[in-house]
């Protein structure tokens, strides 16, 4: 709004914000649905997984104790954590809850904030995804803020404060100062090592041929080619193995429940 005000084209910038933020939210909302269902799939069986132990567990060893019969060694280990995790469940309970209310304080502390921030760009196949996120954030909102007519330096302070990433944030900021040292934009963003090399390039390339906020949406039109192929790839690949693992993991405590009954059986 300010360079549109200082430039006399407030309706262009306008335009362009408008645009920017629907192809913002438009990446945001790719990465949550592409998260959305195996992390539903996840609460699910370890829901499933909890009544099995918690309610149908119990019953089965009731009924095996009265048989006086010797249990299989998987039975035995398996009735004896269920028993362990009854006895200690209001403990667990306070526990987790405990430990719930002091990590949500420590997130919100700025260190605690850099920490996870840090942590979630390291996670496998996720800290993908969100890295390109992010890196599509940067792009665009530079890009915008340049096509408005605000000098870098000013442009990279404004684009740090768009980055939700502490970690991207404080990088973003250190190659700023090295842009008003003199240094060159792709240059400084090297330093920092959170930008692939092909993105480097096109960024440099830009700066010399005078470009940059044109190639900057390049740069943002191909990593958000990149982000689509990874999200399809994420839930294609994601889903089938998470109920295959679910299935393994039920249907091993499902067997493990009946394996004295199966006994019984073969000895009849």
């Amino acid at each position: 709004l300010r360079s549109g005000e200082q430039t006399g084209n407030l309706a262009d910038v306008l335009k362009r914000y408008i645009a920017y933020v629907k192809l913002v939210i438009g990446v945001r909302e790719k990465v949550v649905k592409a998260l959305a269902y195996p992390a539903f799939l996840i609460v699910v069986g370890v829901a499933v997984v909890a009544f099995l132990l918690i309610y149908v567990m119990p019953t089965f060893a009731e009924i095996y104790g009265q048989s006086n019969k010797d249990l299989p060694l998987a039975t035995k280990l398996l009735l004896q954590a269920v028993e362990s995790v009854r006895r200690w469940l209001p403990w667990l309970i306070a526990g987790t809850v405990g430990f719930a209310a002091v990590s949500y304080q420590w997130a919100r502390t700025p260190g605690g904030r850099a920490h996870l921030d840090r942590l979630s760009l390291r996670m496998p196949i996720i800290g993908g995804v969100l890295l390109k996120s992010q890196i599509i954030r940067l792009a665009r909102t530079l890009s915008t803020v340049l096509a408005g007519g605000i000098p870098l330096i000013t442009a990279l302070q404004i684009t740090g404060g768009a980055i939700t990433n502490r970690v991207i944030s404080r990088a973003l900021a250190n190659a700023t100062d090295r842009v008003r040292e003199g240094a060159g934009l792709a240059a400084s963003l090297k330093q920092e090592g959170f930008l692939p090399q092909m993105t480097l390039e096109m960024i440099e390339v830009g700066e010399s041929i005078g470009g940059l906020e044109t190639m900057l949406q390049d740069v943002a039109e191909f990593h958000e080619g990149e982000l689509d192929l990874r999200l399809s790839q994420l839930t294609t690949w994601i889903e089938p193995v998470l109920l295959l693992l679910m299935g393994i993991i039920v249907g091993g405590i499902v067997v493990i429940m009946y394996l004295p009954v199966f006994q019984i059986a073969g000895t009849v």
